[in-house]
């Protein structure tokens, strides 16, 4: 079955496709060049040839878009707080579809400037997920040394929280305490399977200890095709987004 991801994609390779197959039909020779400058502003007319040409293409793509994929039950937000509807949502979506892939998984972590949008109440389309996570990263499973998990929870600390799923933490004074992995004490002479995508395990936003992973895996899923198939699995459910804040990370 196809994704709604999927569809975009294909509306792109055609559009391309298209423009190429044009362009080569012909066999030019370079008699000469010349070199003009133009401005291109407000004042710049549209080309009508063009717009018809691609226009087909375009409305396809739009009407890919604008699909309703699910509904929320309320508006997913992201306020400066260390738990939020979005950042959970995000974070337990991640978990649930990785689960499917690697059931070693046991925690997910994202950051909370990784999420580029949020979610209204209502309907909510595959425009709604390309704009909350416009990238194409891939997920990936690092499995992390007791040490660098510490570490993790440094940063989660400094950060005043950060949208993890399968972790639970209370902050005090700066110092994290009562932490949970898959519902177990951390225990930092063990060793653990994170969920995250690439761009934090290579290091991004300062996540220097995610680079050196005792093992490290990807699982063939983009973070975007993730977030599609977990809401187009709770449609298919007769369900809606319900995320909710449950005290999975508690500053006192």
């Amino acid at each position: 079955m196809n994704s709604p991801g999927k569809y975009f994609y294909q509306a792109l390779v055609l559009l391309y496709s298209v423009l190429l197959t044009a362009s080569c039909h012909r066999s030019l020779t370079v008699s000469k060049s010349d070199y003009t400058q133009y401005a291109i502003d407000a004042q710049t007319g549209a080309d009508s040839a063009f717009i018809k040409y691609y226009l087909p293409y375009k409305e396809k793509m739009q009407e890919e878009m604008d699909k309703v994929i699910g509904q929320t039950e309320q508006e997913l937000t992201k306020p400066a707080a260390p738990e939020t509807l979005m950042g959970n949502f995000f974070a337990d979506a991640l978990l649930t579809e990785g689960l499917k892939k690697d059931p070693s998984i046991q925690f997910t972590l994202s950051t909370k400037g990784g999420l580029r949008t949020t979610f209204p109440k209502g309907n909510i389309t595959v425009s709604h997920v390309f704009e909350l996570m416009p990238f194409e990263n891939e997920m990936v499973v690092l499995k992390l040394s007791g040490e660098n998990v510490r570490k993790l929870i440094d940063f989660i600390v400094n950060k005043d929280g950060e949208p993890i799923s399968g972790m639970r933490m209370k902050i005090r004074n700066k110092q994290a305490y009562d932490v949970t992995i898959g519902g177990q004490p951390f225990d930092v002479n063990r060793t653990y399977n994170l969920l995250t995508y690439d761009y934090l395990a290579d290091g991004g936003d300062d996540l220097e200890c995610l680079r050196n992973p005792l093992e490290r895996h990807e699982i063939n899923m983009k973070v975007r095709d993730a977030l599609l198939e977990n809401i187009a699995d709770l449609t298919r459910q007769g369900k809606k987004i319900n995320a909710q804040l449950d005290g999975r990370i508690v500053i006192e």
